[in-house]
């Protein structure tokens, strides 16, 4: 039983450490090497690259979907002739 735990803490500590190292390593970026950081960040842009991203998987959504009403409505056939 100890043995498990410390394996499941194991693979705890390893998901973590996964998941966190990306998020650290990111860098800013600045436009100019002055003392004080300059980002450059356009909120337009961000919303075209969203607007972009999602129409791109509208279609995914959509087979989802259509895929999920028709195991609705053939479970609810099933029943209604049982």
């Amino acid at each position: 039983m100890k043995n498990l735990l410390s394996k499941i803490k194991a693979k705890r500590v390893a998901i973590l450490t996964a998941v966190i190292t990306p998020a650290a390593a990111v860098p800013a970026f600045a436009t100019d090497a002055t003392e004080s950081l300059t980002f450059n960040f356009d909120p337009a842009e961000m919303f075209t690259w969203t607007n972009t991203m999602l129409s791109a998987l509208m279609p995914v959504l959509y087979i989802t979907l259509g895929i999920s009403l028709a195991f609705i409505i053939i479970n609810a056939l099933k029943y209604a002739f049982r």
